[in-house]
């Protein structure tokens, strides 16, 4: 098959694990013979070596910048010529090729109309892969001008310029998808956006991956007798969604129930300032700063020896999540992982099987979890060796792809 992905964000530009996801299931697709060529923002794109990834064209524009003061002066001036500039790309690529298939994999902070015209220039082979709430999300356009300016430099030419911007979004309206074909990483997923009004075609639920070759359980044993201590990780966006305050309330609560055992907290991730600096002042105010260290983002290839170091992933999210790919990260690690089951995430996890579960924002819980298993390695050798034969046997990549694949060329055969 001849395929052009389309996507907002693809590594090494990528924000999460969406656009991984992107970039693992393009390289299977070219490794079984299809020819794939992708399609994505500028995003980063001025850092980017043109001849490492020759089938990756980086020509988009965002709708909106990240923490650019030229947000509010693009919006007036370019904003229509680079949507333009959009369409043009597509146009060309199809112009220099005839593609079999469209999958539209990432559209959020996008025009949709770039999504319109794929629909127009390959009618009815165009699919998406959803992994995420951008259907339902008004523009960032729209968001801009409601958020609050972030400096005092913008706040007034904001404030001022809010009522015509306002003005003109009222009068434009996106264009209409078709979205004949959907996939999905979860079932939860597809429930929800029908639940909220979206229709779509045919769709299909393909679980979303890992590469769990990259993973590995270290040859040590996890606990020491000698020195006991329990080595906790977080590993995720730092926004109050993901509820990453209740890590750290919960290992407060586990010191003090277990004053003999050591604990450290690693908190890897990157996101909203403001919540990151709460998060380290609650640290702070918590008594923990010895015990709770902030690492940021760190890139997929560090992220086995992360994980190598760990001995349970807590995975704290509030919001209903599309899938949860740390989990499975984890899991084929031979991390133990006690989580909130939430959204797509319960579709991974099973309470006392291969993970252990706690209510969301309940730290004291957590807590007792925790206790669980240092006080019981019977129970954390059991749930850790589940849970790998889980991310292996159901979340590897090579099934995602595989799939994907076999649907593409299913629905491509019909008339």
């Amino acid at each position: 098959m001849r395929l052009l992905f389309l996507s907002n964000f693809y590594p090494p530009f990528d924000r999460g694990g969406y656009e991984q996801w992107c970039q693992e299931v393009a390289d299977r697709l070219r490794q079984s013979g299809h020819q794939v060529t992708v399609l994505t923002s500028r995003y980063h794109a001025a850092h980017h070596d043109s001849t490492a990834q020759d089938f990756v064209v980086r020509q988009l524009y965002l709708e909106m910048e990240f923490a650019s003061l030229k947000n509010a002066i693009r919006f007036f001036v370019g904003r229509q010529k680079r949507v333009r500039e959009n369409i043009a790309a597509i146009r060309a690529l199809f112009a220099q090729s005839t593609f079999d298939a469209v999958l539209v994999w990432g559209m959020w902070n996008l025009d949709w109309q770039v999504a319109a015209e794929a629909e127009s220039l390959c009618p009815r082979g165009v699919f998406y892969y959803i992994a995420d709430y951008w259907l339902t999300l008004a523009s960032q356009h729209s968001h801009y001008w409601r958020t609050p300016a972030r400096t005092s430099l913008a706040r007034i030419p904001k404030a001022l310029l809010k009522p015509i911007a306002e003005r003109l979004l009222a009068h434009e309206q996106r264009p209409a998808l078709e979205l004949a074909y959907a996939l999905f990483p979860s079932a939860y997923l597809r429930t929800e956006l029908l639940q909220k009004g979206v229709q779509f075609g045919t769709t299909a639920v393909i679980p979303g991956a890992i590469d769990t070759s990259l993973y590995h359980v270290p040859d040590q044993p996890r606990w020491d007798d000698s020195n006991p201590s329990l080595r906790l990780l977080y590993v995720g966006r730092l926004s109050p969604e993901k509820g990453v305050e209740t890590a750290i309330h919960a290992l407060g609560h586990f010191l003090a129930l277990n004053p003999c055992c050591s604990a450290q907290l690693v908190i890897v991730g990157s996101g909203d300032m403001d919540y990151e600096i709460s998060l380290q002042q609650l640290v702070f105010e918590k008594g923990l700063a010895l015990r709770v260290e902030f690492i940021g983002a760190q890139p997929k290839e560090k992220m086995s020896e992360i994980y190598s170091q760990a001995d349970v992933l807590l995975f704290t999210s509030i919001w209903p999540e599309p899938f949860g790919r740390v989990i499975v990260e984890a899991m084929a690690s031979g991390v133990v992982v006690v989580a909130t089951a939430t959204g797509g995430a319960a579709e991974i996890i099973v309470d006392e099987e291969n993970a252990l579960v706690f209510p969301p924002q309940n730290a004291a819980m957590l807590a007792s979890q925790l206790v669980r298993l240092v006080t019981n390695p019977g129970l954390y050798e059991h749930l850790a060796a589940a849970g790998r034969c889980t991310a292996l046997e159901h979340f590897d990549i090579v099934r995602m792809a595989e799939g994907v694949e076999r649907y593409l060329e299913d629905a491509l055969a019909r008339p």
